[in-house]
């Protein structure tokens, strides 16, 4: 038999699949600046992060990355609890 959707479950999925699209936009962003500063580093100019900063942005993309992970579990779960 199937469950009833509640508005909070609603709610939920909403603010998981907002947060979701956000978060895989940070990271197209951060991707592409990682892109950049490795082609830029074969430039004669060089890169445009030092090794700190590119390291930092990389820790930052593992970061978000898990969070997106974990969001996206999240969100299945409501979706099979509601199917269920």
């Amino acid at each position: 038999m199937r469950k009833q959707i509640t508005q909070e479950m609603k709610a939920q999925v909403k603010e998981l699949g907002d947060a979701l699209e956000m978060k895989i936009d940070t990271a197209t962003v951060l991707a592409e600046i990682t892109l950049d500063n490795a082609i830029s580093g074969e430039c004669a100019e060089g890169s445009y992060l030092n090794s700190r900063r590119a390291q930092s942005l990389m820790q930052a993309q593992i970061y978000l990355s898990q969070s997106i992970t974990d969001d996206f579990f999240k969100l299945m779960d409501l979706v099979e609890v509601a199917n269920a």
